[in-house]
């Protein structure tokens, strides 16, 4: 009996300090959540305060432009129906209007062309965004203006029209292409372009001796391991990179091999230092027709743009049909050159025709994505497709984290991609100021000689092209920046968050324009 006693003590004696263990465990549990509501919701402060920081930042762009496409207002009117909104009518019955027009284009702005030449921009500016950014069905101004040349006797000498233009042919190729010896200075150089937001180009193609694009396309090519991974003919890739570089004019005072290296070069920093390799939204082959798209995406430019070789009928688009003859020439010439045995890099026989069939789709949509043209219908699938929670729900790198791109659909993953180079080819815009007001100029100048031919030609001088009136191109920065640039690059980085030092150098430059900072003002 006294032993029971015992037992029976000792069974009591256990389970009050179960008891007391099992009310500490409550406590503590109860303490965790507390702390977990606590981190949630300066977590959620936290979003809300980053998310008032970029409105900020973008407060001072003016709210009259709507970038909203037909297809993202049936998305907003449908999501609200779904969350028991109550649709006003008038907007029902406007979108119904828009949707049921045969030409218009799901993809654009609502109404693009009104909005360019509203009254809140320079006419001029607003005609040159519109011949920019509009796509086919701007062809009736263009037909428009011409037969109004016509009529006046001054248009259709198309001989003059050709001998203007020149050829697209490459140069001569040069007889050195990479340094045998790499100079201590460009091989610190090479190290800054590695991880340099503001890598200086103009700098390092002068230490190179108009050989940079070569040198960093080598390089990367070597750095990242491409050669031996896909068991390239190191010789060969020379070879191409050298008859690459040569289909840069350097008569072009922006497309020429500088601005080559310069989107190479952001392509690079994307890559590695914007999350997009961290991110595993490339695969390997994709890594490095990235490099290739950005290497040849201007490939044999003659200076001129689209709208030119459209209404002068050159043979560029006769062949193309008018639809991006540019774009579709820098693709279709650079990859004509992998056919001849000398230029042929690749070990094809040993690449996967997978790895082939991957390089070259993505090669091809990359470089013909750089169209402006196509930059609404790009941006709005884009969007879409990574349409990112509010900020005040989620923190963004967790959101970037939980993106699984193996399950990602392939149509969506070319969005990406070709964003990437998209950002890159005009990355200028994000470099240091005085680099960007020295790129915005070069364009300008540039558009001055179109201008120059399209008088020649007795063509009316298209818009901002005319140096015989005040101020070119570097008129349109502000309306450039805010219609295009600022989103483009807040959309990439809203899905990349760490290419935020790109953006925060776009918003810096943006400023400066504000500000009318003259060169010898800006900051280095």
């Amino acid at each position: 009996m006294t032993q029971q006693k015992e037992l029976e003590l000792q069974l009591s004696i256990q389970q009050e300090v179960l008891q007391r263990r099992n009310q500490e465990m409550e406590q503590d549990s109860a303490a965790l959540q507390q702390e977990k509501e606590r981190l949630e919701s300066e977590a959620a402060e936290l979003a809300m305060r980053l998310d008032a920081v970029m409105r900020d930042k973008f407060a001072h762009q003016p709210s009259g432009f709507d970038a909203d496409t037909p297809i993202d207002k049936t998305l907003n009117l449908l999501h609200g129906i779904i969350a028991g909104q109550q649709p006003q009518v008038q907007a029902a019955m406007d979108l119904y209007h828009i949707l049921s027009e045969s030409d218009t284009p799901l993809r654009q702005p609502v109404a693009l062309e009104t909005q360019l030449l509203a009254e809140h921009l320079d006419d001029d500016v607003g005609r040159s965004m519109l011949q920019l950014l509009q796509g086919n069905h701007s062809r009736r101004a263009l037909k428009e203006e011409l037969s109004r040349s016509v009529s006046k006797g001054s248009g259709g000498n198309w001989g003059l029209v050709q001998g203007a233009l020149g050829g697209l042919s490459s140069q001569d190729v040069a007889t050195s292409y990479v340094p045998q010896n790499v100079t201590p200075v460009i091989e610190r150089m090479l190290q800054d372009a590695e991880s340099n937001w503001h890598f200086d180009v103009f700098g390092f193609d002068e230490e190179c001796k108009g050989k940079g694009l070569s040198v960093l396309a080598f390089h990367l090519y070597k750095q990242a391991g491409f050669i031996r991974d896909f068991k390239l003919y190191e010789v060969k890739l020379i070879n191409f990179l050298q008859k690459a570089e040569s289909g840069y004019s350097s008569a072009n005072p922006y497309h020429n091999s500088i601005h080559a290296t310069s989107v190479l070069q952001m392509t690079h920093m994307l890559l590695h230092h914007g999350g997009v390799l961290k991110s595993r939204a490339v695969s390997k082959a994709q890594y490095m027709s990235s490099y290739w798209s950005a290497i040849t995406h201007d490939y044999e430019h003659g200076g001129l743009n689209n709208d030119f070789l459209i209404k002068t009928a050159h043979p560029l688009a006769i062949r193309y049909n008018d639809q991006s003859p540019l774009e579709n020439h820098h693709v279709a010439a650079a990859a004509g050159l992998l056919s001849q045995d000398e230029y042929r890099f690749m070990k094809f026989a040993a690449l996967k025709s997978e790895t082939i069939m991957q390089v070259r789709i993505c090669c091809i949509n990359q470089v013909l994505g750089t169209d402006m043209k196509k930059h609404f219908d790009i941006i709005s699938r884009f969007e879409a497709a990574f349409k990112r929670p509010d900020a005040n729900s989620l923190n963004r790198g967790a959101v970037e984290e939980a993106l699984e791109w193996d399950k990602v659909k392939p149509e969506d993953k070319t969005l990406a991609h070709q964003m990437l180079v998209k950002c890159a080819d005009i990355g200028h815009l994000a470099a240091a100021p005085r680099t960007h007001k020295r790129w915005a100029t070069l364009l300008e100048d540039e558009f001055f000689i179109q201008g120059d031919k399209e008088k020649a030609a007795g063509l009316p001088v298209s818009p901002l092209m005319d140096r015989s009136m005040k101020g070119g191109m570097t008129r349109s920065q502000l309306g450039f920046f805010n219609i295009v640039g600022i989103p483009l690059f807040k959309s990439f980085t809203e899905l990349f968050p760490e290419a935020q030092p790109m953006l925060d150098g776009v918003l810096d430059n943006f400023k400066h324009w504000e500000l009318g900072t003259a060169m010898e003002d800006l900051p280095p």
